[in-house]
């Protein structure tokens, strides 16, 4: 329990107990004890109130069967094509913002709520008149430009399709990382729209 919990505090908040206690309503000694092994046994509450805020399943805390890597699950976006696919009929990227990259996830769905609450218009910001497929695209491509940037600029692996998260666990980890700190830079940028992670 306490690896697993240690392992997803890390991955979603670089061990900042404090801002998982904040986000996932429960106690900071609560939190502090899971992560350090004094506590081996949380109440049923607790993993419930863990599963349902990372949107990780119940049974990862509790089966000592399950694989111990913070399982992948998230949200899905879309990506303009790699740039070195061949032109011709284009197609999206799925991208997957894993509930564990906190921040990030919250950045998106927070972002995402406000312009879905506004009319679709040419002047309303990023998505315009967008819905659908369309306004999730355009949202994702918006708050992944850094990352799409330096895939243009060569950089290989800067973007993880969402089959390749699927294909390798392993190369989740790094991922979630890299939106973690993708996430909290929008929190700094757009303090008024997505507030701080």
């Amino acid at each position: 329990m306490t690896r697993r919990v240690r392992a997803l505090m890390h991955l979603a908040h670089e061990g900042n107990l404090g801002e998982a206690s904040r986000i996932a309503g429960l106690p900071y000694p609560t939190l502090r004890d899971l992560y350090t092994g004094r506590t081996v046994n949380p109440s049923l509450r607790t993993l419930e109130a863990l599963a349902d805020c990372y949107r990780i399943p119940l049974e990862w805390f509790r089966d000592e069967e399950e694989p111990e890597e913070v399982p992948a699950e998230g949200l899905v976006g879309f990506l303009p094509p790699h740039p070195s696919e061949a032109r011709g009929r284009p197609h999206l990227r799925e991208v997957l913002i894993p509930f564990a990259a906190w921040p990030m996830y919250r950045a998106f769905t927070l972002l995402e709520a406000r312009l879905a609450g506004m009319p679709p218009s040419p002047d309303r910001p990023v998505v315009g008149e967008a819905t659908g497929d369309a306004f999730r695209f355009r949202l994702t491509t918006f708050l992944f430009q850094p990352l799409l940037a330096a895939e243009r600029a060569g950089e290989a692996g800067a973007v993880l399709p969402a089959p390749a998260a699927e294909a390798r666990p392993e190369a989740v980890e790094g991922w979630v990382e890299k939106l973690t700190i993708l996430g909290r830079m929008w929190s700094a940028v757009l303090p008024d729209l997505v507030g701080s992670a």
